[in-house]
């Protein structure tokens, strides 16, 4: 089992509310599918995401992908 692990630093917001309704994950998801595309013979057995930080501070957002070759 291998795991490949994505983490992206998302800009802070600048006021208390977000001044936009959609959310944005930084290019991570486009990163994640350019990584799956390359992988084709890969079988996935879990995916995790979490996020740390926020309010006044970046957020971290990392993904994890657990693997077999």
């Amino acid at each position: 089992m291998e795991v490949k692990i994505f983490t992206k630093l998302l800009k802070p917001k600048r006021g208390f509310w977000p001044s936009s309704e959609s959310a944005t994950d930084g290019g991570l998801e486009a990163e994640v599918n350019l990584w799956l595309a390359s992988k084709p013979d890969i079988k996935i057995t879990k995916i995790s995401q979490s996020q740390s930080g926020g309010s006044w501070f970046p957020s971290t957002l990392v993904i994890s992908v657990w693997y077999q070759s």
